[in-house]
């Protein structure tokens, strides 16, 4: 038998009117309530466990594991060994600076000192190791007055 909207309809009208039996409210309110009190103890559980996985995967993640050593590849190729430096003996310094000391520095050849008129100021270009960098050396300035 197939039943159609209005059939329904009818059917539900006059189930409103009907009287329930005495427990059948009382069933059905003890069998909701047995329902809901499963489902909270069964989420209580998951909300216990959910720090020990945790912990567990922490775990997991920080021990290292023993694990075999893998042996290296073999070497294919040898490299060349570096070639050997002539390296000159130990340099006294204080024996330097005396030999220095007693010798005298003559300007090159074709150099001649250029005398500075009295308002310029004289600069000695000092070279460094590093091309980028050139260092200039007032001669005659006073340094209070710049």
């Amino acid at each position: 038998m197939s039943w159609s909207d209005d059939d329904l309809d009818f059917a539900l009208r006059d189930l409103k009117d009907a009287e329930l039996p005495l427990g059948a409210t009382a069933a059905v309110r003890a069998r909701v309530l047995a329902e809901v009190s499963k489902s909270a103890r069964r989420s209580r559980w998951v909300w216990a466990l959910a720090p020990v996985a945790a912990a567990a995967l922490v775990l997991l993640a920080v021990v290292p594991f023993d694990t075999k050593p893998v042996a290296p590849p073999p070497l294919l190729a040898k490299a060349p060994a570096a070639p050997r430096l002539n390296s000159r003996p130990p340099v006294d310094a204080p024996a330097v600076m005396a030999k220095a000391s007693k010798t005298q520095l003559k300007p090159a050849a074709g150099a001649q000192p250029v005398p500075a008129a009295p308002g310029d100021t004289q600069f000695v270009k000092l070279i460094t190791d590093d091309p980028d960098v050139v260092i200039l050396w007032a001669m005659n300035s006073k340094g209070a007055e710049r």
